[in-house]
């Protein structure tokens, strides 16, 4: 009898499966998809009462059929709205289908227009950019008329809304209360930490089969194999640079706009768009490389810089020159090598006006002005400008050893 009270005081009061979720529930934020929402910008949007469906218990039939995958990209969403803010996701992608119901358009624009039918959207009145919640339109409207009211009193950074301050605010706290049992990473929130947990949970379970790189989940997945297409859909509406993620585009966009750099660092007084940049300039004070390699022992500043330097032990050269064929390590060398091609001298030498493609080359052919000849000869008094003439001027030694 006692058990079967306590089972009458925990159901729902709304009746199995007919009632919506509580409040309560539909307030916290939902991990719907399968890779979760940590990485949606709109973190406040919350689906209508008319869209909220109650999750029916794991398992079962009805379970399966309430799930509703993404047309694009497959991803499975139990709430139609989280579905439908998702979609949005793939609006400037070709070609173009709505991820709600599969239907094509021809541009982007038109795709766009189709998904506002499934959501009501709210438009920049500056430059029509859509946004499916009030409070991302006002984030974005704050970049043209700059009202931005609530300050950080530690750099002086300026937000929209007391809320994004407040998360802001750990930026600058050394010591923060959420710390990641498997790296050194340590978070503000507990909800970061969340987010942050599942790239170790699932690092392994997404693979590229082009590069064979891992990845936590399928969305970005998706978003690494864009890396390896030719394809760069992103266009800067400033310079006209285009860019095959959305997210460098972003990145870049930043460069052509006035902003403070609040970020000093107090050695050199250099200063930082971000804290990271900050953090990582630190390390180049501190001596701290603490991404080492397994064969050399040589130590980076980070992890992308160690990866990197691995190619010289593994012969890896993944960029290609399209004109000839050649082969690079780094996509730096590869534009510099594809100038070449293109006849752009960038670099001019200011004693006789002699122009080169690269930087390195500049280097070489001052040489001939200062007199400098780095390259000594171990046998002789001989000195070169270059390498490759050193180690041609050493044959003559081994060759006068051998005729003896």
């Amino acid at each position: 009898m006692l058990s079967h009270v306590l089972l009458l005081c925990s159901a729902p009061s709304g009746g199995a499966g007919t009632s919506a979720e509580s409040p309560s529930t539909s307030s916290a934020p939902h991990t719907d998809g399968d890779f979760g929402g940590a990485m949606d910008q709109d973190l406040d949007w919350k689906p209508g009462p008319e869209l909220v469906r109650r999750p029916p218990l794991s398992g079962s039939k009805k379970a399966d059929r309430s799930r509703t995958p993404c047309k694009v990209c497959g991803v499975w969403y139990r709430i139609l709205g989280s579905l439908i803010k998702h979609a949005w996701s793939h609006a400037d992608e070709q070609p173009g289908v709505c991820g709600v119901c599969g239907e094509n358009r021809e541009t982007p624009e038109e795709l766009k227009d189709h998904l506002k039918t499934h959501q009501t959207t709210h438009d920049c009145s500056h430059c029509g950019k859509s946004f499916l919640t009030l409070a991302g339109l006002n984030n974005h409207t704050s970049l043209h008329t700059g009202n931005r009211p609530f300050r950080c009193s530690d750099c002086s950074k300026s937000f929209v809304n007391l809320s994004s301050l407040s998360i802001h605010r750990w930026i600058h706290v050394v010591d923060k209360p959420y710390k990641c049992d498997v790296c050194p990473k340590s978070f503000g929130l507990k909800a970061q930490l969340t987010a942050h947990k599942k790239a170790h949970a699932g690092k392994d379970q997404y693979h590229c089969n082009i590069c064979n790189k891992q990845v936590y989940d399928r969305r970005s997945l998706t978003r690494h194999k864009m890396t390896h297409s030719g394809e760069r859909r992103f266009s800067c509406q400033v310079c006209g640079k285009r860019f095959k993620l959305p997210g460098t585009l972003k990145a870049h966009e930043k460069t052509h706009t006035v902003r403070d750099r609040p970020f000093l660092c107090h050695m050199c007084c250099k200063t930082f768009l971000s804290s990271c940049s900050l953090v990582a300039h630190m390390k180049t004070h501190s001596g701290e490389r603490p991404f080492v390699c397994a064969v050399c022992s040589r130590g980076f500043l980070t992890n992308e810089a160690l990866k990197k330097h691995l190619r010289v032990h593994t012969g890896e050269a993944p960029y290609d020159c399209k004109h000839c064929g050649r082969f690079f390590k780094l996509k730096s060398t590869l534009n510099s090598h594809i100038r070449s091609h293109l006849g752009i001298k960038r670099f001019t030498c200011g004693v006789c006006g002699k122009a080169c493609s690269r930087q390195e080359h500049l280097t070489v052919h001052m040489r001939t002005h200062n007199g400098e000849r780095p390259y000594k000869c171990s046998q002789c008094d001989k000195a070169f400008t270059q390498s490759h003439c050193l180690k041609s001027h050493m044959r003559s030694h081994h060759g006068g050893e051998d005729a003896q």
